[in-house]
């Protein structure tokens, strides 16, 4: 090997650590803002199971949902309704018998808007099964942005964590392995003269 193909190669193999050195730097950074934002500001993200709020979100999209003081009429709410998680639109705030009921209702379950709601009795509210009520330590939280189709990367990510480590550390092996190639070469270089 010449020196020129040796250059070559030192070059190939710096790009090739720096690539990877770039590759992890993003990793962590993405890691450590997501961390920041799920445990420091009580960002939560969850994946929609269904079309029920289209076109909204629909499956696979990823909602991130923030507890807040009060809610509105209007607001997309995350909640647990008989032990489902539910993602869907507050109708109406009405009190009944002292307790405060959050009246939800999806997108694209049928035409029912707020007005239909109000003029409703309590009675009928009970008996549409497409109207859920809900007391308030039953929400989550507000949906405050959604993400089109991340929602199963984000599964993934949350299933497959150990399998994420392993690639993370796998890239930093390499790098780890090429930076001391480098060097190695470098030595053999500086010894050789």
């Amino acid at each position: 090997m010449n020196y020129s193909d040796e250059i070559l190669e030192n070059k190939a193999f710096n790009f090739f650590k720096l690539l990877m050195y770039n590759i992890v730097l993003a990793i962590c950074i993405i890691l450590v803002v997501c961390l920041v934002l799920v445990y420091g500001f009580k960002f939560r993200p969850y994946e929609v199971l269904s079309d029920s709020m289209a076109p909204t979100f629909t499956t696979g999209d990823l909602v991130v949902v923030k507890a807040q003081d009060e809610y509105k009429v209007g607001d997309v709410l995350k909640f647990d309704y008989q032990g489902i998680p539910t993602t869907h639109r507050l109708l109406e705030i009405r009190e009944v018998n002292n307790t405060t009921y959050y009246l939800c209702h999806g997108d694209n379950v049928n035409d029912l808007t707020t007005e239909d709601v109000n003029a409703m009795t309590w009675e009928e509210i009970v008996d549409d099964s497409s109207i859920q009520r809900i007391k308030i330590d039953q929400i989550e939280g507000k949906v405050v942005t959604s993400f089109n189709n991340w929602g199963t990367y984000f599964n993934f990510i949350g299933d497959h964590k150990l399998l994420l480590i392993a690639i993370i550390l796998s890239i930093w092996c390499v790098s780890a392995t090429v930076q001391n190639e480098i060097d190695y070469k470098k030595d053999r270089r500086l010894f050789n003269a």
